[in-house]
């Protein structure tokens, strides 16, 4: 076992690190400064800045506040090339053979007196070389792979530099007993990286090693978590930590409200279950954490509840893409070269407040009439998107058991999404005894609400992730 851990929940958006100092202490968010800010958020964005002698890696809060220009290279949502699968060496997969293809190529040729001949002359002799290549036992990279390649490099060095800044901070924790730098890490996952495929899933793979390259131990025995799992846990127990003769103590450690309740008189209850959405920025994730007959009493923290848990490619980001398409070609431009920091203040007034962006420069995006009617369409859309998997996710469980919804996540804070979620986790006459969730008040739900305060909100599946729930050796 571990008696101290780190968890880190590597965000498209942000990166939440978790540290359990020794068994009983309560999880911490490293750079967490105050309850009211999102100081435990390290950016996920990494600058490289070509445009001098040598290139320039930024990390953080400064690369977050850099633009793209010329030689200016901006990656802010690089997660998903980890988690990509590959596609076969079809004719599409190859981006020399694909723009072969192109009627961009066609207007080019035409343009330069190129004829179709010699363009299919050049077809026929890439192709030849593929089938030759083929023939030597080499397979041509394709795009997609040189992206999950250039993003495993890219995790090595945002690794190393997470390592400095979060050995920074715990500068100003407790030393008693503690040596920062030897303490092991795990790392959260989304739900269809994780189960079965844990150790050949190639994002877990590549993100693995690069925390070891950048000098992370990796936890000896629970060294990669599922996020939607570590997000229940965290939410759940509020990131403590609970010990009873040397073994994990569950009750103590989800000791408050409807699972305590129905896990000390089970026979009197319908099946306690947990179930969290949490919108990022790459996925949406799912998780119903089913309490068993004698869980909270069972030896084995993670035997106590019976998990089912899926994650799908839809984030903001995907919103994003989804507003930008609806926008006049100079003002989607214009978006897309500001800064991550920009970016987020962005989202927060056109998707949370529902007001256009005013701008000095390209004038008002999202303005009443067809151009914010478009934006705050495809925002509808968005939020449906998301209701549906919800409900899909859900119908496979069923209507009855005792129930709470936690939400969580950036996307969450969207009151489209919001709603949606709220309305498709009701849907088929299913209940719940209490909903938790940042930015919700009784009177969206008609039932008791826990509004998460933004350490939980944000920050849950590094807080779960650092758990002893996740120490088996403490069973």
């Amino acid at each position: 076992m571990a008696e101290q851990t780190f968890c880190i929940d590597f965000g498209s958006g942000f990166t939440k690190v978790g540290l359990r100092r020794h068994p009983t202490a309560t999880t911490v968010l490293v750079n967490d400064h105050g309850i009211d800010t999102t100081d435990f958020c390290y950016h996920s964005v990494v600058v490289i800045d070509r445009s001098g002698p040598k290139p320039v890696v930024e990390y953080g809060k400064k690369a977050a506040g850099r633009a793209p220009a010329n030689g200016i290279e901006i990656h802010a949502n690089w997660k998903q090339w980890l988690f990509l699968t590959p596609s076969g060496d079809e004719p599409g997969a190859n981006s020399v053979e694909a723009f072969l293809r192109t009627d961009e190529l066609a207007k080019l040729a035409a343009r330069h007196g190129v004829t179709a001949t010699q363009i299919g002359h050049l077809r026929q002799l890439v192709s030849s070389a593929r089938e030759l290549l083929a023939g030597a036992g080499v397979q041509p990279v394709t795009r997609d792979a040189q992206r999950q390649q250039f993003a495993a490099s890219l995790a090595v060095y945002y690794f190393t530099w997470l390592r400095q800044e979060v050995l920074k901070e715990c500068e100003r924790l407790p030393h008693a007993g503690v040596k920062y730098a030897d303490i092991p890490t795990r790392v959260s996952v989304p739900a269809f990286a994780h189960g079965s495929n844990v150790t050949t899933h190639p994002g877990c793979k590549f993100l693995t090693t690069a925390l070891v390259k950048a000098g992370w131990s990796l936890h000896p025995e629970n060294p990669v978590v599922s996020e939607p799992v570590a997000n229940t846990v965290g939410v759940l127990t509020n990131g403590l930590n609970a010990t009873k003769k040397n073994k994990v103590d569950l009750g103590s450690m989800f000791n408050k409200g409807p699972v305590i309740t129905v896990g000390a008189n089970a026979k009197y209850y319908a099946p306690y279950r947990a179930i969290v959405v949490d919108v990022g920025g790459y996925t949406t994730d799912f998780a119903v954490l089913t309490l068993r007959q004698d869980g909270l009493l069972d030896a084995d923290p993670e035997r106590a509840f019976d998990a089912q848990q899926h994650s799908v490619p839809l984030g903001v980001s995907d919103l994003d893409k989804r507003v930008l398409s609806v926008l006049p070609p100079e003002k989607a431009a214009w978006l897309s070269k500001r800064s991550a920091d920009e970016l987020d203040g962005f989202r927060v007034t056109l998707y949370t407040e529902g007001k256009p962006v005013r701008s000095g420069v390209i004038g008002t995006v999202g303005a009443p009439g067809t151009e914010g009617d478009a934006v705050r369409d495809q925002l509808s859309q968005f939020a449906a998107a998301v209701g549906a998997e919800v409900r899909q996710f859900l119908t496979a469980i069923g209507t009855g058991g005792t129930n709470e919804l936690v939400l969580t996540g950036g996307g969450v804070s969207i009151p489209a999404v919001r709603d949606a979620i709220l309305t498709a986790a009701a849907a088929d006459g299913r209940e719940f005894v209490k909903i938790h969730g940042p930015d919700i008040q009784k009177k969206h739900t008609g039932k008791p609400v826990h509004k998460l305060d933004s350490r939980i909100a944000r920050g849950g599946g590094a807080i779960g992730g650092s758990s002893l729930f996740f120490e088996p050796a403490l069973a």
